[in-house]
């Protein structure tokens, strides 16, 4: 009786090369090597899980470096018409406001509560886009349900200003909606002992990135031009 001995046959070299290489490419490619970006709005990607890999247009409403004393980064703020997120970085982009920037990176939380996008690319674009103005509202709607957007809130100082050395220092305003935390980064230099108008009992309006530090909400102006007394 015949015998087939075809499978009996010693690999050849151009099969072991082949072997080895399919085994490299097992190796390599791997969940995280072929997850390209997804692209879309800001708000929907608010939605989106911890370490989710994004691809994000908006206008620079925070610029680089703005909140670094806060935020012990380089990062930076954008918007577009659904939502707001913070960006951050340790590289010095020279981002200013209104610049519209693309941005790619992953979602993550900073550990105190606000959703953040850890840049690993960006660029200019020079796509037309939509200015970005501050959305007024209280000081109860102007935490989480619009965290990352730019607001103004108005209303009155209830506690004497706070410093919070190294980082920035603490306000706090109320309206009839409830009190909200105004976060004073020093990095903006914005020096609110030099302030007169920062007391007790005093109305004063305040526009800055809706943000969230643990369980508080808070209002992060950018500088001078964003407090107003009354």
């Amino acid at each position: 009786m015949a015998i087939n001995r075809a499978w009996m046959r010693l690999p050849t070299r151009r099969s072991i090369l082949l072997g080895c290489f399919l085994c490299l490419m097992s190796w390599l490619v791997t969940p995280a090597a072929i997850a390209f970006p997804q692209t879309m709005f800001i708000g929907q990607a608010r939605h989106q899980p911890n370490g989710a890999a994004l691809s994000l247009t908006g206008r620079v409403i925070v610029p680089s470096g703005v909140f670094s004393s806060a935020n012990l980064d380089q990062g930076f703020a954008i918007q577009d018409v659904t939502g707001g997120i913070y960006v951050t970085t340790q590289e010095t982009v020279n981002l200013h406001l209104g610049d519209t920037v693309q941005v790619v990176g992953q979602l993550q939380d900073d550990g105190h509560g606000q959703q953040m996008l850890q840049l690993q690319h960006c660029q200019l674009s020079h796509r037309p886009f939509p200015s970005i103005a501050p959305q007024v509202t209280s000081a109860q709607t102007a935490g989480k349900s619009l965290d990352g957007k730019l607001v103004t809130v108005q209303g009155e100082i209830v506690k004497p200003l706070q410093d919070d050395v190294p980082y920035g220092d603490r306000l706090w305003l109320q309206d009839d909606t409830g009190e909200i935390q105004i976060y004073i980064a020093k990095s903006t230099h914005i020096a609110p002992e030099e302030l007169s108008f920062l007391q007790i009992g005093r109305t004063v309006e305040v526009t800055g990135l809706s943000s969230q530090f643990d369980e508080h909400d808070e209002v992060m102006p950018r500088s001078r031009a964003d407090i107003r007394g009354f």
